[in-house]
């Protein structure tokens, strides 16, 4: 498993991570941020910089817990950073708070410090090496070896404090009797720990937010136990390591440096500004002590992050290594005759470089033709839109990371939508100024989008709709409102947006249709009185005929009694 691990669903596409990545070693693949491991240098800076939970680093608690459960003999080499990670009264408190966890034995890191620095005022004194790099700092010996291997001859050829203290460990103990577990402020020693090269002398590194999280696990509060001493010997200056210009003090030059310069840098951007003077071979004869983190190791990646103000850290540091005495138990040595030599090896990689047309082509699918449309503005985590461009081509960046250029993207297309909409959108702010008019609103209410924007909306049309809405918060659907000054009827929808505290209007002109229903509705009501008059007329056709047939039926029995009464009664006459 990696040491630095993206969980890809939290991932949120901010870039952030390669802004501060000072090697670009993280790509962006289908939307989601991926380290390129074979170009980490692990200095962690975008474990800090993510705000989306989105990057682990990898635990070896479960191993140490392994080690404790199989029976092993197990000693802490604790960094001595500590004092700014951890809260206690007594430092020999901290002993017993690990102990407390079934550890054997603490010891300080500083003791391999100790035999470090001897070997770098050897080098010195030998005056072999034209300029003398430090190599305590793992995140510094990897972007040598990664981004400027011409100048691995520089590399001081030394190991760590942490491997020399394990070495050391492992020497007196035995190499298979013993596991060796380390507790500090970097992630880049995890590997370091696993390299091939000098694998064997630490089993485990664990973090100081490990280290927390594990005594929280089982309870332990570390002001609640018992001060215990330090096994080995009291390392004294070299508790000093993990601040600038702690590796030069430990060396007690008294006035004499061997013929070389002494420098200190610290924070990865100076360490490359340092890097990249050397390469010119203009300096010559310098020590320079480097360290990646801006602070030294007390600013590591893996500090808790609520350790209090740097400086006071500081200065508890530098007070711990001038003063502590008496809490280690002395025994053991501080040197042995052991190995602490390294081979340093190109570990750069190759990636392809384009020729100036195809950085060209690229530039152009983003809408940069010329110059001046390369804003270089570092959204997209690179330095220029060239380079940017190159890691497209590289596949490591992808096209839409460029947010000026989607941004502009989205905007016309967000404006093409608005202008031909054939609704009229209008956008009102708070104070009921009219910010967005499209053309249909310029057609409907006879006013240019550019007059518009900036007045009122009671300068324009009846406001009370949009100050209920501004008021209320609830949204009106779909409301037939009549116009008649401008001759249109519509049908408004008026809706608050919380966000952005803006009042989105859009209005559908019904004036066709509300003439079509009138017009509908005059024929049925013609159609309606033509029906009336018909069953009326009908009526008094009907009526004409009754009558006429009533006053022929009363002549037709007038007649026929007439008749009759002729045939009755003509023979008695």
């Amino acid at each position: 498993m990696s040491v630095i691990n993206f969980k890809e669903a939290n991932c949120q596409n901010c870039y952030k991570c390669i802004r501060v990545c000072p090697v670009k070693s993280i790509k962006v693949k289908d939307e989601q941020a991926q380290i390129m491991h074979d170009e980490c240098i692990l200095c962690g800076a975008c474990l800090s910089a993510c705000h989306q939970n989105a990057k682990n680093v990898r635990s070896d608690i479960w191993r140490v817990k392994e080690f404790l459960k199989a029976g092993e003999h197990v000693i802490v080499s604790l960094a001595p950073s500590f004092v700014a990670a951890l809260d206690y009264d007594h430092p020999g408190q901290v002993v017993g708070a690990i102990k407390a966890l079934g550890i054997d034995s603490v010891q300080e890191t500083a003791i391999g410090a100790m035999n470090v620095s001897k070997e770098y005022k050897r080098l010195m004194q030998e005056g072999k090496m034209d300029n003398i790099i430090t190599t305590c700092c793992p995140t510094i010996n990897l972007l040598v070896e990664k981004y400027y291997p011409e100048l691995i001859p520089y590399l001081a050829p030394i190991i760590t404090p942490m491997l020399a203290h394990g070495r050391i460990i492992k020497h007196t103990y035995g190499w298979d009797d013993v596991k060796v577990v380390f507790i500090g402020p970097c992630i880049s020693k995890k590997e370091e720990g696993q390299d091939r090269q000098t694998k064997g002398a630490i089993d485990a590194v664990l973090t100081f937010s490990e280290l927390l999280s594990w005594l929280e696990e089982e309870g332990i509060n570390i002001k609640a136990q018992e001060a215990e001493l330090f096994d080995g010997v009291e390392p004294l200056t070299t508790r000093s390591y993990p601040i600038p210009m702690g590796i030069i003090k430990s060396m007690d030059f008294k006035g004499d440096s061997y013929g070389y310069h002494v420098t200190s840098i610290d924070g990865i951007e100076q360490c490359k500004e340092m890097l990249e003077a050397l390469k010119t071979k203009t300096l010559n004869g310098y020590f320079i002590e480097m360290n990646s983190c801006l602070g030294g190791c007390l600013r590591g990646p893996a500090m808790p992050y609520s350790n209090g103000l740097y400086f006071n850290k500081r200065q508890q540091l530098v007070e711990y290594a001038r003063e502590q005495q008496g809490i280690c138990t002395g025994s053991g040595s501080s040197y042995t005759d052991i190995d602490m030599t390294r081979v340093f090896v190109d570990k750069s990689s190759h990636d392809p470089i384009p020729n100036e047309d195809t950085i060209k082509k690229i530039l152009h699918k983003t809408g940069k033709f010329t110059k001046e449309q390369e804003l270089n503005c570092g959204a997209c985590g690179y330095p220029s839109c060239r380079e940017k461009a190159i890691a497209v081509y590289q596949g490591k960046a992808e096209l839409y990371m460029c947010l000026p250029y989607m941004r502009q993207r989205a905007e016309s297309l967000s404006n093409a939508i608005i202008s031909s909409a054939p609704n009229v959108i209008m956008a009102v702010d708070g104070h009921l100024n009219i910010r967005e008019f499209n053309g249909a609103g310029e057609r409907m209410f006879s006013i240019s989008r550019e007059v518009a924007i900036g007045k009122k909306v009671y300068e324009l049309i009846d406001s009370s709709d949009f100050e209920y809405v501004l008021s209320t918060h609830e949204s009106i659907v779909n409301k037939k409102v009549e116009y008649p000054e401008y001759g249109v009827v519509t049908a408004q929808t008026i809706v608050y947006v919380e966000e952005q505290e803006f009042i989105i209007a859009i209005f559908r002109d019904i004036t066709r249709e509300e003439r079509q229903a009138k017009q509908i509705y005059k024929m049925r009501m013609d159609t309606v009185d033509m029906a009336q008059e018909v069953i009326d007329k009908q009526m008094r056709v009907a009526q004409e005929i009754a009558s006429l047939l009533g006053e022929t039926t009363a002549e037709t029995k007038v007649t026929l009694t007439e008749l009759k009464d002729i045939i009755l009664y003509d023979g008695e006459d």
